[in-house]
């Protein structure tokens, strides 16, 4: 098997926030030793690491972020199956995709009826082609800051209703416009979807001190005062659940968590939220 590349020219071609892609890889391939207790296993998630050609500076390998990045996936992959299930006809959309292999992973205990869709910019839709060559999503080459981007994937949604769109990992880069501009695209072109997304608050997300800025030279750009912020940042979503991650991890961060909430009157650091697109698209306050 590879290992990981020490010299500067790597081999996966990617930079900046196409970079972050490798971490929440990197702990999926070893949840067997983060996280023992759970059933949680990706495993074609190995492979797929060491042959990105990733070099190990670029990944956070740490305890803390790379078991985060476990937990945060079993939210998704819990809210997946979930919806999944209630609608065997839906189209699930990776919007900000990288190297997820969500599809493989649920593809057994999910109706084989539904359709898998994902979004991301040209060097990680070449790089995943190349990686997983018998990829059971569809993958269109996009960057979701196109206030198209949506719906370019109109044509493969074919008309169905029951559309959820995840996007792990992904929003924080975003700057507030370009996080507005992505909530109404995909509520215009998805005017009944749900919408599963992790966030940080902006204490949080705009102190610079998270340490994937060092790894991948990547910055967060906007965050959310919880799931009903996120859904007042554009017309026509609504809050209707809220998964908290960050206190999984340890002790240590459910208590930090804890502290942080106190001193926002509630506002969790970092959580996923689901959101639902509503009838209502009127402007509703900042949050």
């Amino acid at each position: 098997m590879p290992t990981p590349s020490d010299d500067r020219g790597s081999a996966h071609g990617l930079s900046g926030v196409a970079m972050t892609l490798l971490t929440p890889l990197y702990g999926r391939a070893h949840a067997a030793e983060l996280l023992p207790g759970t059933a949680f296993r990706d495993p074609a998630a190995a492979a797929v690491l060491a042959s990105t050609g990733y070099r190990a500076p670029e990944v956070l390998t740490d305890r803390g972020n790379a078991v985060g990045s476990i937990h945060r996936t079993i939210v998704f992959d819990g809210l997946t199956a979930r919806f999944c299930r209630a609608h065997p006809d839906a189209v699930v959309i990776s919007a900000g995709i990288g190297l997820d292999t969500r599809a493989d992973r649920l593809a057994g205990t999910l109706p084989p009826t539904v359709t898998w869709l994902g979004v991301d910019v040209p060097e990680v839709v070449e790089l995943r082609a190349r990686l997983l060559p018998r990829d059971r999503a569809r993958v269109v080459a996009a960057s979701i800051t196109d206030p198209d981007w949506a719906g370019q994937l109109l044509p493969l949604v074919d008309g169905r209703r029951d559309v959820l769109v995840l996007t792990e990992g992904v929003l924080m880069y975003l700057d507030p416009a370009g996080l507005r501009s992505f909530l109404v695209s995909c509520r215009t072109a998805f005017p009944a979807a749900e919408l599963v997304a992790d966030y940080f608050h902006p204490k949080v997300a705009l102190s610079g001190r998270h340490p994937i800025v060092k790894a991948t030279g990547a910055r967060f750009r906007s965050g959310a005062r919880g799931g009903r912020g996120l859904a007042a940042l554009a017309p026509g979503w609504e809050s209707v659940g809220e998964h908290r991650v960050m206190e999984r991890i340890s002790i240590g961060h459910r208590a930090a968590a804890g502290l942080f909430r106190l001193l926002t009157l509630g506002a969790p650091p970092y959580s996923v939220a689901r959101l639902r697109a509503t009838a209502r698209t009127q402007e509703r306050g900042r949050p």
